[in-house]
């Protein structure tokens, strides 16, 4: 894939922060088999913590050093030095069983009484709100030196989400993306990945850009299968099989899903009410569009407003 066409993939990505902090070990363990659902980096501070490379050979992150997962990735990581308490495939399932064996710190004070520490940081990548970005490209998890420009960009994450700074969250998106593209290069620049950049390729499908940038630009107009279909040049019977074709996404799925996220955006954004959001989106009965946003995002429209305002 040529640069030009990688920025354009680069451009299209959406980046969603899920959590980020600083880690000590309290007790030796080892995940087994473990699968993670987010994109997520981590950075060995100090101390000890090693990952299988295949076949049971652990190898150890430099200080410094990172460990990219990849959603979806299966990892074997030991943290501290053994004897290891064994955590299978489910991870660690509730807060407090996490805790028994690695605990969030101050990333400073906490580093300096620390043995054993790394940072953690939780994201999701997607191209066109849609494809998995890393996931898609079917990327092994990746060991990296560390390098200083990386490690600042974490640092100032962790030092944000430590602090109850003005803009902290919007400071977090931005390094967030800082690091997303610090990744992408490091990806594209090593010639051993050249075979999964290269599956890229088919998001950059002509007729797959006019589909997404359509819906985008018309939430509240017709976007029936007819309407995308003559989009695509393709009968209104396949166009929902060629789209999951290219996303493994249902496309009337995607595109609600694209309507709330909007919604929620204008909730945090305007002072239009519900209803008036609720049609703007593409929504005709606001009954059934708070009954769909309670079931995304675990919370009801109103209270998204009244919690987590953008405005003045």
């Amino acid at each position: 894939m040529s640069k030009e066409n990688f920025n354009r993939i680069i451009e299209s990505l959406e980046i969603k922060y899920v959590l980020s902090n600083m880690r000590k070990v309290i007790r030796p363990v080892e995940l087994i088999n473990t699968r993670e659902e987010k994109d997520i980096i981590i950075q060995a501070k100090k101390g000890h913590f090693s990952v299988d490379t295949g076949s049971n050979e652990f190898k150890q992150i430099p200080a410094g050093g990172f460990y990219f997962i990849p959603r979806e990735s299966t990892i074997n990581f030991r943290h501290g030095l053994g004897p290891y308490d064994k955590i299978g495939a489910e991870g660690f399932t509730t807060p407090e069983q996490r805790e028994r064996y690695v605990r969030p710190i101050h990333p400073i004070t906490g580093l300096m009484e620390s043995e054993h520490v790394f940072n953690i940081l939780a994201f999701e990548v997607s191209v066109y709100g849609a494809v998995p970005f890393f996931s898609i490209m079917q990327l092994p998890c990746i060991l990296m030196d560390p390098n200083e420009e990386l490690s600042e960009i974490i640092n100032n994450i962790m030092l944000e989400e430590a602090n109850d700074g003005l803009g902290k969250s919007a400071m977090v998106r931005k390094y967030t993306d800082q690091l997303i593209i610090h990744l992408c290069r490091y990806i594209y620049d090593n010639p051993i990945y050249r075979d999964q950049v290269a599956k890229l390729d088919y998001l950059l499908d002509k007729r797959l850009v006019n589909i997404i940038e359509y819906i985008q630009n018309n939430l509240a107009g017709d976007l029936s299968n007819q309407k995308i279909a003559d989009l695509a040049f393709v009968s209104r019977d396949y166009i929902g099989q060629f789209f999951k074709s290219l996303t493994d996404n249902n496309l009337q799925d995607y595109i609600e899903n694209r309507r709330l996220e909007q919604a929620h955006f204008l909730l945090r954004s305007t002072n239009d009410s519900v209803q008036e959001i609720a049609r703007k989106v593409g929504f005709k009965d606001p009954a059934y569009f708070s009954r769909r946003f309670r079931l995304k995002y675990n919370q009801k429209a109103r209270d998204i407003r009244e919690s987590d305002v953008l405005i003045a």
